[in-house]
């Protein structure tokens, strides 16, 4: 009986869904189409106030001369100003270049002392890795063990 119960309270809540968004949209449309008649009201025409501003900006217009003298001043210390830029870059880019033609003599020289050093202590190793072989060599016995003894001097019975 609950689940009857149920089951009709859900089935009227979505007919009560149903029936008030029916309600509503009658309601709401005709608000719609008067709104959409409205809006094209509000759209003025201008094409005729364009040729009366024109002729009005036209004749409200003033000209200012050129000076060409004070143009051409400031032209030459424009050039001026550029040709000091130009020869403080060059010296800067010599001064740089001449900085890092040191700095690479410098790094040569220690590197090839380095080299140098690394050398002769690879040398030294190696002399002292060959004598310690030799010492290892003349301190080492041959041993050289027969596997098939025909003697069978520890009474062992592997020769028969």
């Amino acid at each position: 009986m609950a689940k009857k119960f149920g089951k009709v309270l859900m089935v009227t809540a979505a007919l009560g869904a149903v029936a008030a968004g029916v309600y509503y949209y009658l309601q709401g449309k005709d608000d719609f189409v008067d709104d959409n008649f409205d809006d094209d009201d509000d759209f003025d025409n201008f094409d005729d106030d364009l040729d009366e501003d024109e002729t009005a900006k036209e004749a409200d217009r003033n000209y200012v001369d050129l000076d060409l003298e004070k143009a051409e001043e400031f032209k030459e210390g424009l050039d001026a100003v550029k040709a000091e830029a130009a020869d403080k870059v060059v010296g800067a880019a010599q001064t740089a270049t001449d900085t890092v033609e040191k700095v690479a003599d410098a790094v040569k020289e220690e590197a090839a002392e380095a080299v140098t050093d690394a050398a002769e202590k690879t040398v030294d190793t190696v002399k002292n890795a060959a004598d310690t072989v030799k010492k290892a060599a003349e301190k080492t016995e041959v041993k050289v063990e027969e596997f098939f003894d025909d003697d069978d001097s520890d009474g062992s019975m592997d020769a028969m």
